[in-house]
């Protein structure tokens, strides 16, 4: 898969591969500014979610520090043990009494992982081809989890899942999957809406779904993919090109 960078304006009611030029007139400035208001509503309505996330993966990340600076002090008193020098026994409470508080983080970080897992497993449902395939050892190993197994790996693999999920979302990505028993190429605008073409003029539209993307012919979207392909390939200049756009 090739990663496409994400650009304002590019992103929304259209799909825009466009290029400034030297004189743009009255109309073309309208539609830009139509189409970063849509931009702008779609953004509104995903904040709240957006935000949703980064708390969740900052609890994950807390839970997850909290757990390493444990065994880190287990390992530091292990390598003390037997030893009888005053100013270790001095020490010896107050060491005792920060491992037990971080093992009762530990626990919190388990019950974070048990609370999550089931979530992110479904979750991972409505992802693309592409990013199921980035994301594999990390839903292995949160699916593999299971109550009585250290959190640390989980809540690892956690964080990585829902950092390559936030970078896909910002991101066009562009590739070739196998549609109806046909290779197709495929464009995907974040986690939204993707759109399909195959070398024989077929084209389509896929959205996310409780159990999987749906993909649905469009022949109508055809000419607006092949000039957006050719515009990304360089054998077209830059020009707008739009595409219908459904969020569920």
């Amino acid at each position: 898969m090739r990663p496409i960078p994400f650009i304002l304006g590019f992103f929304a009611a259209s799909l825009c591969l466009m290029q400034a030029q030297e004189e743009v007139d009255e109309a073309a400035v309208i539609e830009l500014r139509e189409t970063i208001s849509k931009l702008v509503d779609v953004q509104t309505l995903e904040s709240k979610e957006r935000l949703e996330w980064q708390a969740r993966k900052a609890e994950l990340g807390n839970l997850l520090a909290l757990h390493q600076k444990e065994l880190k002090l287990l390992e530091e008193e292990l390598a003390k043990a037997g030893k009888t020098a005053p100013a270790h026994e001095e020490q010896t409470d107050e060491i005792q009494a920060e491992i037990a508080a971080l093992k009762e983080a530990r626990q919190v970080a388990a019950e974070a992982v048990a609370r999550n897992q089931p979530r992110l497993l479904a979750l991972s449902k409505r992802l693309p081809a592409p990013l199921q395939l980035d994301a594999g050892v990390d839903l292995a190993t949160i699916s593999a989890w299971q109550p009585g197994d250290e959190p640390r790996e989980a809540l690892q693999a956690m964080l990585a899942f829902l950092d390559k999920s936030e970078q896909f979302n910002r991101r066009f990505t562009r590739g070739v999957e196998v549609r109806d028993g046909s290779e197709v190429e495929v464009l995907y605008l974040g986690l939204a809406q993707a759109y399909y073409l195959s070398r024989k003029g077929k084209a389509g539209v896929g959205r996310p779904g409780p159990e999987g993307w749906r993909w649905q012919s469009k022949p109508e979207v055809r000419d607006a993919l092949e000039e957006a392909f050719a515009i990304m390939d360089q054998k077209l200049p830059p020009a707008s090109v739009t595409f219908p756009l459904q969020l569920d």
